[in-house]
Formats: C-alpha cells, structure tokens, sequence
C-alpha cells in the first residue's frame, strides 16, 4: 500500500481497541532488527516472525524530499526512500510500549 494507507491501516488497529497504541516504526527501529551477516530476510537466525515480506515503511519522512518517506528492504537489510503517493509497501505495525 501507499504510505497514506500505511498510516490509515495504522490507525484502523488503534480503533479497534486491541490494548495497545499501535504505530509505523522508525527507520532506526526497523533497521535495529536487521542481520548485516543474513539475507532473505535479514534478520538473526531463529528470529520470531512469520510471513516475512521484502519492503516496510517506516514513519519516517526524508529530510530532502518531503514526499518520500523511508524504507526496509528486508531481503537485503538495506534502507531506501519511496515516494509516499506512488510506492507500494507493506506495513509492518509496533505496539507502543509504556
């Protein structure tokens, strides 16, 4: 989805009362789970989730380009930028923690 829709679907778990703030993560956050050594996904061995996908968006705005926001290439650990109003990403929501 388009990083509009990111933040909608974001905002939908919120409403639905799960329990927990819910919200897109950093980029420094999502680039924090990263494993430089593993790819396809790159994450640590044994880590615990599933149905892993290649591009998340991140709440993140660039500073150069107001209309690109950052992302997670997860296949290569790799960050990039999309366009907010064209890229199709994926969401991966964090729960807030007190």
């Amino acid at each position: 989805m388009v990083w509009r829709e990111a933040l909608a679907a974001v905002a939908k778990l919120n409403q639905a009362g799960e329990g927990s703030a819910w919200r897109l993560p950093t980029i420094n956050e999502l680039e924090s789970l990263v494993d430089c050594a593993a790819h396809s996904p790159a994450l640590p061995a044994g880590h615990p989730f599933a149905d892993v996908l290649d591009i998340y968006w991140s709440s993140s705005t660039s500073l150069f380009e107001p209309d690109w926001a950052w992302a997670l290439y997860l296949e290569k650990g790799a960050t990039g930028v999309g366009q907010k109003r064209f890229a199709e990403f994926s969401v991966w929501a964090v729960a807030t923690v007190d």
